[in-house]
């Protein structure tokens, strides 16, 4: 056929969805032929286009280009050209224009959703107008998540638009983990360490750490349920992660004790047991050189990030 083939659709947004924090506005997929204009027509004149004229969103678009090439354009970017596996991430507010070769076409898979949540990416670096173009480690995994999701809302055109947000949610997550190197993602680690772990003995140990380190575990004990004396332990620790194990054991325990204290109630002595501390007196010593302040400060000072209590209940 020499028509634009494929499938997309938008969806109503209510105040609810909106609310939620992150909302899917439309998706599709479809093959732009070699020798068709593009875009096609029938789209809704917010999301139609003309080359010469560029286009402006309200809302965020990821598109992935899975065959074909082309080539995009935007004022952070200037002209990038598109290859099989692209990830094009649209900006609200931010001038852009793409298309595929015509003598190439192309074929797409795309999303188009917006909320509050989705700012919190801009700002954490997980995505920006000038890195609008990035290459899928993994693309044929990635497109099958946008099919997934096209695959969802054609069989269930009027689902729940909470549950959708979750599809949507994840998808992002998908495409964000396909397009970054691990540097790149804050908190990408569960650990203080900067770099992938590629020693199976130390992703074990980290594993162990980081599931047991609330108990009265010592670096010597974490060395014999690895079956490896402590002096190969250390060494190859701090050769994979660049500090000690004891050091590791000490960020690992700060890290729960921060939580407990600002998401709960628990007294001092509780969040320093519940962490893995020896003692109370531990805990103030190591937050005092590792924050600047005591567990009751850190804890007064992060009020108003804490949750709904899972501590003591209270007594009427």
């Amino acid at each position: 056929m020499n028509q634009y083939e494929g499938y997309y659709h938008y969806l109503p947004v209510d105040d609810i969805a909106m609310s939620w924090g992150v909302y899917l506005t439309g998706l599709g997929s479809g093959r732009a032929p070699a020798g068709e204009t593009y875009p096609p027509k029938g789209h809704p004149g917010l999301y139609s286009f003309r080359w010469a004229r560029g286009r402006v969103l309200p809302e965020f678009q990821m598109i992935m280009i899975t065959k074909g090439s082309g080539v995009f354009e935007s004022e952070p970017t200037g002209s990038v050209p598109i290859a099989p596996g692209s990830i094009i991430t649209l900006f609200p507010g931010v001038w852009h224009r793409y298309r595929p070769d015509f003598d190439v076409g192309w074929t797409e898979r795309w999303i188009s959703f917006h909320g509050t949540m989705t700012h919190r990416l801009l700002e954490l670096g997980l995505i920006n107008p000038e890195m609008a173009v990035r290459k899928a480690k993994r693309p044929a995994s990635l497109s099958k998540a946008f099919d997934r999701i096209l695959k969802s809302v054609s069989d269930h055109s009027n689902q729940n638009s909470i549950l959708l947000s979750f599809q949507a949610m994840a998808l992002i997550g998908s495409v964000i983990e396909s397009t970054s190197d691990i540097e790149e993602v804050p908190g990408g680690h569960r650990s203080i360490r900067s770099k992938e772990v590629c020693d199976p003995l130390i992703a074990r140990a980290l594993d162990l750490i980081w599931t047991h380190s609330h108990q009265a575990f010592t670096v010597q004990r974490f060395a014999d349920r690895l079956s490896v004396s402590r002096r190969v332990l250390e060494r190859r620790f701090r050769n994979e992660v660049g500090h000690s194990v004891l050091t590791e054991i000490t960020a690992c325990r700060l890290s729960r004790a921060k939580r407990l204290l600002v998401e709960t109630d628990l007294g001092v002595k509780a969040v320093a047991f519940l962490a893995g501390f020896p003692s109370d007196e531990r805990m103030r010593v190591t937050f005092i050189e590792k924050v600047q302040r005591s567990p009751s400060q850190y804890r007064s000072e992060n009020l108003e990030q804490r949750k709904p209590k899972i501590g003591r209940p209270t007594r009427s």
